[in-house]
């Protein structure tokens, strides 16, 4: 199953889910798909889905439930004892670049939990080498989610949760369409005090860097910050947009394809998620390392419950 190097992931359930070839991962997902049904898109989920990947702090901060303290903000006495606490204890590095470095999205992915697996310290900063773009699909609630892909001279803005083992097995439930792995090698230098991390563990897409029509590669999302970024940088409108037009016809608009997806999963994904998919340009960095995992058969209600699944 693991090694000592590795969180510990002991659900047999998740562990199958990891193990997935492409074939049967994707068996997998029509069945999620299947059992999803129709669902209204009201103007904030519309607005939700093209405000991805959310609002949160700029800078390093720790979240203790509903509270999130930006780390200079507080005493520097607080601080030192704070990156200490969290950072030389039984917790993990898990890199973040979309959704789960925002405050909103980790307090519902966590909500359950009680005590320590309440609290993340979110230490922000640079993930050097690559960049942030769009994995080649939509998710259930309408974006189009972020995923690395390889980009030299690039420093692109992330973060390093600093996660329970109970956390780190929650969030990698949460991230369906991702592969779970360490980028061995990779260097991420965080804002407190020049902190420097090599190979952070990290999830990246099974369905790759959404690449738009016409497109020599991957964009990147406008809304993650880099510097030296070679690739250009689409909003989470103009990507639905394309992905739009490459399904469901010209003229049609971002909010046309999350109206879909809300009204029918089930049927874009069957009708026009082998397009979508085919858009993808896999994850390359030579230093990946993936999760070992093995286990049972997943279910299908093998989904976290109470989460919306990326």
């Amino acid at each position: 199953m693991t090694d000592t190097h590795w969180p510990p992931i002991e659900d047999p359930q998740l562990l199958a889910r990891l193990a997935l070839d492409d074939a049967g991962f994707l068996a997998y997902v029509e069945r999620l798909m299947t059992a999803l049904g129709a669902r209204e898109c009201p103007p904030e989920l519309l607005e939700r889905a093209l405000g991805y990947p959310w609002a949160r702090p700029a800078r390093s901060y720790l979240l203790r439930g509903e509270d999130v303290s930006v780390l200079d903000q507080l005493p520097r006495e607080e601080v030192d004892r704070t990156l200490a606490a969290y950072t030389a204890g039984e917790r993990f590095p898990l890199l973040a670049f979309g959704s789960n470095a925002a405050p909103v999205q980790l307090q519902a992915k966590l909500a359950h939990f009680t005590g320590s697996d309440r609290d993340v310290l979110v230490l922000a900063g640079e993930l050097h080498g690559f960049d942030v773009g769009a994995s080649s699909h939509p998710t259930i609630y309408g974006s189009m989610p972020a995923t690395l892909f390889a980009s030299p001279g690039t420093a692109v803005r992330a973060a390093v949760l600093w996660v329970t083992a109970t956390q780190f097995t929650q969030l990698t439930w949460t991230e369906i369409s991702y592969r779970l792995g360490r980028l061995d090698g990779a260097r991420f230098t965080g804002d407190e005090r020049a902190y420097a991390l090599d190979g952070p563990l990290a999830f990246v897409s099974r369905f790759g860097a959404y690449r738009p029509s016409g497109a020599p590669g991957p964009v990147a999302l406008a809304a993650i910050p880099a510097r030296g970024r070679t690739a250009p940088a689409w909003t989470q409108e103009e990507l639905l947009a394309d992905v739009a037009g490459r399904t469901l016809g010209p003229g049609t608009t971002a909010a046309d394809l999350v109206r879909r997806i809300f009204a029918d999963a089930d049927g874009f994904v069957r009708a026009h998620g082998a397009v979508v998919r085919a858009a993808g340009l896999p994850f390359a960095f030579a230093g990946w390392t993936p999760y070992p995992a093995d286990g049972v058969a997943p279910g299908d209600d093998a989904v976290a419950p109470g989460n919306p699944p990326t």
